[in-house]
């Protein structure tokens, strides 16, 4: 049985360099020294929450193929490609959807005489002939099922990643915004600072909400 739990990808920004937010332009006698909890920027963020929306929708739908595929082995080529066609589709008409109900229901009819076939004692030559083409379509429903596993994967690590790069940039302007604002000379995240007294968190995660 091929694994449906494909994607085990959590939303999961991982920033472990920030670098530091310079003021850029400020001059003092003395170093003031801010921190920032950059995963919580990421995470929390206007723009953090859109992603992992887009991402938890990809998801779902892409283990749904898998696991119908998984359940009903018995597709063909053909219906396999117009399932997952329809069902990564992020904006399915009303004729899209009910075909997409045709397609899963003639592949379910399909599997209840498939299953039937198989506790029947004796078959004429053409059961026999449907059995042995049921068994080919499973063969080729795994393969088809490992290779989409591969693409999904790619895909969602490809989204996931992007944004990661999204966010990380808009942070970094938020960042040196609210440091050359309040006056810090630098800003760390927190994971190399994480005993800092000016958490700079709040401000810096208002100020990347505000744009837009």
């Amino acid at each position: 049985m091929i694994s449906v739990r494909i994607l085990q990808l959590g939303w999961v920004l991982l920033a472990s360099v920030v670098g530091v937010g310079l003021a850029g332009g400020f001059q003092a006698s003395e170093i003031k020294i801010g921190t920032v909890d950059i995963v919580r920027m990421l995470d929390q963020s206007d723009y953090g929450k859109e992603g992992q929306a887009v991402f938890k929708k990809m998801k779902a739908s892409r283990e749904s193929v898998l696991e119908f595929i998984d359940t009903y082995r018995v597709l063909t080529t053909d219906q396999a490609q117009r399932i997952r066609e329809l069902s990564l589709k992020e904006n399915p008409t009303k004729e899209e959807t009910a075909e997409l109900d045709r397609v899963k229901a003639d592949v379910q009819a399909a599997n209840k005489r498939s299953v039937e076939l198989a506790t029947k004692a004796n078959m004429t030559p053409e059961e026999r002939t449907l059995v042995e083409e049921y068994a080919r379509r499973s063969q080729t429903m795994n393969d088809i099922a490992l290779r989409w596993f591969r693409e999904f994967s790619n895909q969602m690590s490809d989204y996931a990643d992007s944004r990661k790069l999204g966010g990380l940039q808009k942070a970094r302007v938020a960042i040196r915004e609210v440091s050359k604002a309040q006056g810090y000379t630098v800003v760390f995240d927190e994971s190399t600072a994480p005993y800092g007294a000016n958490d700079l968190t709040d401000a810096t995660l208002a100020a990347m909400n505000a744009k837009k």
